[in-house]
């Protein structure tokens, strides 16, 4: 496996987790904004503020998407 596979590999055990968090948090009525840190969590409730959750929600799976096209583009990318 070279370091492109590896990396993408990498890259996708590292969002596959967020994805799932995201979901649960969906299903659950809520969002948190992933970009950020634990301690600062921002968390906003559908029935509270429905704008901020599905910005929230919104901006979680085009983060996780991107990650998830460069990780394929990069597994399947030939090595030099």
């Amino acid at each position: 496996m070279n370091d492109n596979r590896l990396l993408a590999v990498l890259a996708l055990l590292v969002t596959a987790p967020a994805m799932i968090w995201a979901l649960r948090d969906y299903r659950a009525g809520r969002a948190r904004l992933m970009l950020g840190s634990r301690r600062s969590l921002r968390q906003v409730e559908r029935a509270d503020n429905p704008r901020k959750f599905w910005g929230y929600t919104a901006f979680n799976l085009i983060a996780s998407g991107v990650v998830i096209v460069f990780a394929v583009l990069l597994f399947f990318k030939p090595p030099e």
